[in-house]
């Protein structure tokens, strides 16, 4: 059998052995409870009954698949220097990797996923910050549309 011991120092906390680890975690269905009641109460919130944050939210991640949609046809694996930046001090482009559109891309679905998570939880005290929230993210997928596909088309 195990042996276990919880040394309490410095105020941290620490465990050995397995037995002690199972001990303090909670059992698993008292787990899914908690995370089923929970997302059922962030479904009924008025948040997503909104319709203009809803739309926002659908319309900026609609811009984001389409955006992966056209780099996944367009941007192909290569080993040659693709142009990543465009700079006028340097007249010319500077170079990089050839997913370089994709990161692109992929700043936008986080920016919108933050985005949407600080709206959901400012929409109780303002509804206008969450509403400027959301429609940022929808712009910074806008932009991320036009700069993507702009280097992905590049060669």
């Amino acid at each position: 059998m195990l042996n276990c011991t919880v040394i309490y120092q410095g105020g941290l906390l620490a465990l050995s052995g397995i037995i002690g680890l199972m001990n303090i975690l909670p059992p698993l269905g008292n787990i899914r409870r908690t995370i089923s009641a929970r997302a059922d109460h962030v479904r009924q919130s008025r948040f997503f009954h909104d319709r203009l944050s809803m739309g926002l939210i659908i319309g900026s991640l609609a811009v984001s698949a389409f955006t992966f949609i056209t780099l996944l046809l367009n941007v192909h694996p290569s080993d040659i220097a693709q142009p990543v930046r465009y700079s006028s001090l340097n007249l010319g482009y500077t170079l990089g990797p050839w997913y370089y559109p994709y990161l692109v891309a992929l700043f936008a679905l986080g920016v919108i996923l933050v985005n949407s998570v600080v709206a959901y939880q400012a929409f109780a005290r303002s509804r206008l910050a969450s509403f400027y929230l959301l429609l940022g993210a929808t712009v910074v997928a806008i932009f991320s549309f036009v700069i993507a596909n702009a280097l992905g088309v590049v060669r």
